[in-house]
């Protein structure tokens, strides 16, 4: 009994120890990965991408291509936020190319919803959750079995602490020598369901990589979703956006980010 009472004891002292060698663990990298990415903003003023979007529906297990855009994204960052202009350079409806008109009101269009929506771009930091630990639970699971795009990956969990539109749930997989994020997969905290449109899954995904300056940028963004229309029709829909040619610290002038004339 007395040598029971004593490994019993002994394991209570062990469990807090190694729950405490994880979470310093956990800050460390967490620690690393901010400092990275705080040296990059530091050094890239602009960016610019040459894009091309691809939206088409699952059917029967088979994606479809219905439109596609090219674009030109230009992106500037400031102390703490970042500017976002897409230029739509062309329109291909079921792989014909439209014509101007048509460009320019999709775009328009599209402009709009992404403002209703308060959507995020590619501006916008994914490392947010690790700035703002008060709103989130971040797990360390250590080094992912596979290797993600060929690096050897930190994993982490983030979940939000509230069911919120604007928080995220997901998995980071940074690279473990350069600390820089290779791949996040995330979902809203909370799925926005209207009267007319109930979404029953939104799963996205964005790659990263590096230039040949090594700064690292998104490379691809994929969106999936299921979704019920007007209370009967189910809705499967599936999204990719590439990023190819980005151009660092590029002068950009101060009018392309102005608010846009609305007619």
């Amino acid at each position: 009994m007395k040598k029971l009472i004593t490994v019993t004891v002994l394991l209570f002292l062990i469990i807090p120890n190694l729950s405490a060698q994880n979470d310093t663990e956990k800050d460390g990298l967490i620690k690393q990965i901010l400092m990275v990415e705080q040296h990059q903003r530091e050094q890239v003023q602009t960016v610019t991408f040459d894009a091309e979007y691809i939206e088409g529906e699952d059917k029967d297990g088979e994606f479809v291509e219905k439109i596609r855009f090219d674009k030109k994204i230009s992106v500037k960052y400031l102390e703490d936020t970042a500017l976002f202009h897409e230029e739509f350079l062309a329109f291909y409806k079921e792989g014909e190319l439209q014509e101007e008109k048509k460009l320019k009101d999709e775009a328009k269009d599209r402009k709009e919803k992404k403002e209703k929506r308060k959507a995020k771009d590619i501006s916008y930091s994914m490392l947010e959750p690790f700035h703002d630990t008060a709103l989130y639970t971040i797990d360390y699971l250590g080094i992912a079995n596979d290797s993600i795009e060929g690096y050897i990956c930190h994993h982490f969990k983030v979940e939000a602490k509230e069911e919120d539109p604007d928080l995220i749930n997901g998995n980071f997989y940074f690279d473990s020598e350069s600390f820089q994020l290779v791949r996040v997969d995330f979902q809203p905290a909370k799925l926005v369901k209207k009267m007319m449109f109930k979404m029953k899954e939104f799963n996205m995904s964005i790659l990263f990589a590096p230039t040949d300056e090594n700064f690292w940028f998104p490379k691809q963004f994929d969106i999936a979703g299921k979704g019920k229309a007007m209370f009967f029709i189910g809705v499967k829909f599936a999204g990719t956006e590439y990023y190819r040619n980005p151009q660092v610290n590029v002068e950009i002038p101060d009018e392309l980010f102005a608010p846009e004339d609305k007619d």
